[in-house]
């Protein structure tokens, strides 16, 4: 996986691992595991971006989330819900594996 990826996003090392301070966190499964990317305050980012490590991407495969941002993050796929800062979400049945694009709060 050395794909250049978009300006304010980390790779989260090692799978699983913890959310970096001041970003959103995703995580391809439920419990804040598998493969991750931090996100910074206030960049938009297309999850087909961050590439998953057996191929495909985020894009529809985010599971679970942490904001450990001052911001309030967009999730945009199935529809839009806002994650406030300092929040966790774990997705339901309903919303899982649903997140296209991730923007912010102004």
């Amino acid at each position: 996986m050395s794909a250049q990826l978009p300006g304010g996003v980390v790779r989260i090392t090692p799978d699983g691992g913890q959310c970096p301070p001041k970003t959103l966190g995703l995580y391809r499964d439920i419990n804040c595991q598998g493969p991750a990317y931090g996100i910074g305050a206030g960049y938009s980012v297309d999850l087909r971006q961050l590439p998953l490590p057996n191929g495909g991407s985020m894009f529809k495969n985010v599971s679970s989330w942490v904001n450990l941002t001052d911001s309030d993050a967009k999730l945009i796929g199935k529809g839009e819900r806002i994650l406030k800062a300092g929040e966790k979400l774990e997705e339901s049945s309903g919303y899982n594996d649903t997140v296209e694009r991730v923007e912010w709060v102004q």
